[in-house]
């Protein structure tokens, strides 16, 4: 059985992410280090395009994974050029002094091989194929029940969370885009009692979402619509729409069409709610953010971004009233109005 829905973490989340993202960070340090990158930047600084070029690497691939390392003290970030740090340029070069490498590989993992095939052209799908389900529309039960546990076991301190920061206050009816096991929908329809909650989710997903709901008592609130959010037009009838960790998964382009699609199904003043993991606006880190970035990477092929890279995406698509502000642990919650 899952925690009750009404009950609230006594301290936030963010020890436990750390804990959980520290597993990529070792990986990303021999990737790079086997891609050349420290001993090109050693020679001298260059942005993450100049860099693609020279070692032959995907550029957007590898804008989600330079932050981290510079978050880890690797690298220095300055007007949008890459550079080593000192330690760095003492311990990962190759013809460094005190070079590291030898050390380090002997904790190599196949996640290593895998970010290497994904800076090296991230078409290539093999290690996307959740990501790959999700976008043609098919995820059967056990596929479903496993994202959903997944979710329900990350969300769940953060749903709570964005709940109780009361920025909801007014919205009638939501529209949870791609809701998971229905935590976010769930925190909502506790914390205000007259909202009515429908997650929308791949047929699949929504059978899994009805258990979640139904064990937590909430089936009068909040229910699950099957809709495939690349093919098939959004629900209409809600005054607000939640996009939570689902930006993140997707490249800009994709992105752009979501949010239209988004606008198209609310009514005039309806509101947008997006909830991330933010970047800092330079795109060199913090380390939490640009550690889920190498496992979006991963598993979606995406990135998280920064509040002035999802500002631009939603005024883009037509949004007015853009705002940000802190959400719970290391989240924050981008608001925006349809004009």
């Amino acid at each position: 059985m899952h925690a009750s829905n009404t009950d609230f973490p006594t301290m936030d989340d963010r020890f436990i992410w750390d804990i959980w993202l520290s597993s990529v960070q070792l990986p990303t340090v021999l990737a790079a280090d086997e891609l050349g990158i420290f001993d090109l930047l050693g020679r001298q600084p260059a942005t993450a395009d100049a860099l693609a070029r020279e070692l032959g690497l995907n550029a957007q691939a590898l804008v989600g994974v330079l932050p981290l390392l510079v978050g880890l003290g690797l690298l220095t970030h300055h007007l949008g050029r890459f550079g080593l740090t000192e330690a760095g340029r003492l311990y990962l070069r190759h013809d460094g002094p005190f070079y590291w490498g030898e050390a380090l590989g002997v904790m190599r993992t196949p996640v290593v091989a895998l970010l290497c095939d994904a800076l090296r052209d991230p078409t290539e799908r093999r290690h996307y194929q959740m990501a790959q389900d999700w976008t043609e529309g098919r995820i059967d039960k056990d596929a479903a029940t496993a994202v959903a546990r997944l979710m329900h076991a990350q969300s769940r301190p953060a749903a709570l969370g964005l709940a109780a920061t009361g920025a909801f206050a007014g919205v009638t009816r939501l529209l949870d885009v791609g809701g998971g096991s229905g935590c976010f929908s769930l925190a909502l329809a506790k914390r205000h009692p007259t909202m009515r909650c429908t997650v929308m989710e791949l047929p699949g997903m929504c059978e899994v979402v009805a258990g979640y709901v139904n064990e937590a008592g909430f089936g009068r609130q909040v229910a699950s619509q099957a809709v495939d959010m690349f093919a098939e037009a959004w629900p209409r009838g809600h005054d607000a729409i939640l996009l939570s960790n689902i930006l993140h998964d997707w490249d800009p382009a994709t992105n752009a069409q979501l949010l239209i699609e988004a606008l198209r199904a609310l009514p005039a003043g309806g509101r947008l709610f997006v909830h991330e993991m933010l970047l800092d606006d330079d795109g060199a880190g913090p380390l939490a953010a640009a550690a889920f970035s190498v496992m979006l990477l991963l598993a979606t092929g995406g990135r998280q971004y920064s509040a002035r890279e999802l500002a631009a995406m939603l005024t883009e698509a037509g949004f007015t009233d853009v705002g940000v502000s802190p959400a719970y642990g290391y989240y924050a919650l981008i608001t925006a109005r349809k004009p």
